[in-house]
């Protein structure tokens, strides 16, 4: 233990790093704080190692975490601070409580750069992306908590930390998608569909705003290379999604510009409906994206639409009165055109009451499928063998916990197109994919969202609002289909059948099936019987079963589609997917690896910083005495230059 007192300089290990390790770029960046000004973080990865970078608005210790779930209980924290003298003590933490973190046994990451100026604090670190350590916490790909905290003066002794208070939060980030910064072209221009100082309403939680824009004439085709959240300031919290339709049928594009409607809204006009073709999805806590560079999304060009419609969701859950919103889309488009057009395809369940998941369930898992004969048809239509995926956008709401878009071909089961563990509602970032992966005329893909409603006592059904459900996983693409939709429902059939009807009939005036025997169910309603229901586990794996083996209805929609054939399309009974022979299975890196690689760590235990212990007992290399190093100074106000420029005065490393 006496190595854990022992204090370091940082004199030759910081010098001694390669050049090109200090100076690669990093590929994505965020900003932790709320306020968006006192805690800035890049990071970049490869095939083992992921290395961050935080620049903070601090001159005293700075804190950084990967948490199971945001709190700090659980969480591999690394803890810093550079002292007047340019010393930098650096340790690597686990928390079993939220109290001060203990030091591990097992240094883990590794300090590359470290410096203040007169206002800020900077940090370069790394680690292998799996430690199978149980106080070092994996890093995969999914949605990852990460918390974070600081405090405005040095600690009194070189291990030991002052309570942060309040400078202390977490955010989720998608620590392992694809790059996020890129060098944008020249010539480069914007349009924006914004939301026009709308009042935002008080009296209902959940609002659904849908307002209609005219696409500008642009002189001829564009692409589209990135897009960009355009948040109204103080609304943050308040704006759920915003989605951009373009619709299946013509509309006159003069007729609607500008104009606004709420979704329960009895003058909302009826050719809207056919605005179900989604070209954009942001959500709650996501940035934009920027597409790579071989693919950009239409638009100007002969079919292109020419109208495009708005839906903003409101989650209004403090009720604040007094709310104006002129959120929107930011459009990045170039005339340099891209070599393939980019195509959205949204895949799942149809938003509504088909979708049924039962109170009480632990690990409810629904399930869409996009059946190989839709996507083969719509290949052979553009005269294509396949298509490659770039990017997976996943949509839920509170109950969901895990998302998945699985991918079949032949009865075997390939990696995952994407999966998210640990699926949080307030961040629902679009992941561009680390590699390509191919779609080929007979796979089949399958969304899957594992809920939790072990809190609720009635059923949760699919719908708008946010204590309804949704699942949707849209795929980024390219070439380009017509496709759009390649979904599928549980049949009411499936469900009526689960419930205990042995006979079933469609009834056209109430265009639905209802069950006809036994004599006790007859003519009875959907949501009839389901108030009825007593739940048991019994009567939920029946539930489950239909979701997972029971007949479907399948929606298999194109551009060119009619809102006719669509509704249809949700009416007709299907069998269920085919098995799959060969289920996919992750590798557990930490089982590969096998407890002689654990062992080994075990007996050759690195202490703090690279000191084995029979040097720990030496002399403070920094001759600084501890506890001596308190600092009197006062932080600075904030810069005007941006906190991760260089500047001159930045000790070690230059910034």
């Amino acid at each position: 233990m006496t190595a854990f007192w022992t204090s370091l300089r940082l004199v030759v290990a910081v010098a001694v790093l390669s050049a090109t390790r200090l100076e690669a770029k990093f590929t994505h960046s965020a900003y932790l704080d709320a306020a968006r000004e006192k805690y800035f973080l890049q990071w970049r990865y490869d095939a083992e190692t992921i290395t961050f970078r935080v620049e903070v608005a601090t001159l005293g210790y700075v804190g950084f975490g990967i948490s199971p779930n945001g709190d700090m209980t659980g969480s591999d924290i690394v803890t810093g601070f550079v002292t007047d003298q340019g010393d930098t003590f650096f340790f690597d933490r686990y928390a079993t409580a939220r109290a001060m973190p203990t030091i591990d046994s097992s240094q883990d990451w590794t300090l590359e750069s470290s410096g203040e100026n007169g206002t800020h604090t900077f940090l370069q670190f790394s680690r292998k992306l799996v430690l199978c350590d149980h106080t070092d916490r994996t890093i995969e790909a999914g949605t990852t908590r990460v918390i974070w905290a600081y405090h405005g003066e040095d600690p009194p002794h070189d291990t030991e930390l002052m309570y942060h208070g309040e400078t202390r939060g977490a955010r989720s980030l998608m620590l392992l998608s694809g790059p996020q910064n890129a060098e944008l072209p020249e010539q480069v221009q914007t349009m924006e569909f914004l939301n026009d100082a709308y009042a935002v309403p008080y009296k209902k939680v959940t609002n659904y705003l849908y307002r209609g824009f005219k696409v500008p004439d642009l002189g001829g085709k564009k692409h589209v290379i990135a897009f960009e959240p355009v948040v109204q300031a103080g609304n943050e919290a308040v704006i759920h999604h915003m989605f951009l339709y373009a619709c299946l049928e013509d509309l006159d594009p003069n007729l609607y510009d500008g104009v606004q409607y709420l979704r329960e809204s009895r003058d909302i006009p009826a050719d809207w409906r056919s605005c179900k073709v989604t070209i954009i999805v942001w959500d709650v806590g996501g940035v934009g994206m920027h597409y790579p560079e071989k693919v950009g999304l239409s638009v100007g060009a002969p079919g292109d639409p020419t109208f495009l419609l708005m839906e903003t969701h409101y989650n209004n859950a403090q009720r604040k009165k007094g709310m104006k919103d002129s959120s929107g889309i930011r459009l990045l488009y170039t005339s340099e055109l891209r070599e393939y057009d980019l195509g959205l395809m949204q895949l799942g369940m149809e938003v509504g009451h088909t979708q049924i998941i039962p109170p009480g369930s632990q690990s409810f898992v629904s399930v869409g499928n996009c059946y190989p004969d839709c996507l083969e048809k719509a290949m052979e239509a553009e005269s294509i063998d396949k298509i490659n995926v770039i990017g997976v956008h996943f949509h839920a709401h509170l109950a969901a916990r895990k998302m998945r878009v699985r991918h079949v071909r032949n009865g075997v089961e390939l990696p995952w197109l994407g999966n998210d563990e640990n699926f949080d509602f307030n961040f629902q970032q679009t992941i561009r994919l680390q590699k390509e992966r191919e779609v080929l005329k007979g796979d089949y893909l399958i969304v899957e969202c594992t809920y939790d409603t072990t809190d609720r006592e009635e059923i949760t059904h699919g719908g708008p609002n946010t204590q309804d459900e949704m699942y949707l996983g849209h795929i980024l693409h390219y070439p380009k289909m017509k496709l759009r939709r390649c979904k599928s429902n549980p049949h009411r059939v499936a469900y009526l059948e689960a419930l205990g009807a042995t006979e079933v009939m469609f009834r056209a005036g109430k265009d639905d099936f209802v069950p006809i025997q036994p004599p006790q169910m007859a003519g009875k309603s959907m949501k009839k019987l389901l108030h009825s229901v007593s739940w048991n586990e019994e009567l939920r794996q029946k539930f489950q079963a239909v979701q997972r083996t029971g007949k479907t209805s399948v929606i298999c929609m194109k551009k060119d589609n009619s809102w006719e054939e669509f509704h249809q399309q949700t009416l007709t009974m299907r069998e269920p997917p085919p098995v799959i022979l060969h289920p996919f299975e992750e590798t557990d890196a930490c089982k590969t690896q096998g407890a002689s690689r654990l062992k080994m760590r075990q007996g050759s235990k690195k202490s703090i910083n690279g000191v084995h212990g029979h040097e720990a007992n030496a002399e403070n290399k920094s001759g600084i005495k501890k506890g001596s190093r308190r600092k009197t100074r006062k932080n600075h106000r904030k810069l005007s230059l941006s906190p991760w420029r260089h500047h001159r005065r930045a000790r070690k490393i230059s910034w």
